[in-house]
């Protein structure tokens, strides 16, 4: 059975605003706009939690409409899943990690994928879920690399 990519892109958008409704700013996807969909690329990696690691503090640009935002990298955390007892086979090996961002303005309210951009690691997209914390506007990536 074929899917097009806009009807999974439409019913990622349905499960992601699920999950947000019921805990707020914990999912989200990434994607990287410069990976090959070749099987022999290795581009993803460069996109890896080291990468990432070393931002931590620096900010990244989004385009907001005609305006564009600072998000500001304030956190790298590991992701472990939730249970591994739902299936039989064997279970492939992730490296799964979260990316939490300030903004001082709120991104468009619906979970969805923001072109960012990065002096060092240029231009990528992430699929962001936003969550309030008081004042500060909370965006969530959740990235995850198959080992």
């Amino acid at each position: 059975m074929s899917v097009s990519r806009r009807k999974f892109l439409k019913a990622g958008a349905f499960v992601s605003a699920a999950a947000i409704v019921l805990k707020p700013g914990t999912l989200a996807l990434a994607h990287g706009s410069h990976w090959s969909n070749s099987l022999n690329s290795h581009a993803a990696d460069r996109y890896g939690r080291e990468m990432f690691a070393s931002c931590i503090g620096d900010i990244f640009r989004v385009r907001v409409g005609k305006q564009m935002l600072d998000l500001k990298l304030v956190a790298l955390e590991d992701v472990s899943p939730a249970s591994r007892g739902i299936t039989t086979g064997k279970v492939a090996r992730t490296d799964c990690f979260s990316l939490r961002f300030d903004a001082k303005k709120p991104l468009p309210a619906t979970a969805r994928i923001h072109t960012l951009n990065h002096g060092k690691l240029g231009d990528f997209d992430l699929f962001m879920a936003q969550s309030k914390d008081g004042s500060k506007f909370l965006q969530t990536a959740i990235v995850n690399h198959l080992v």
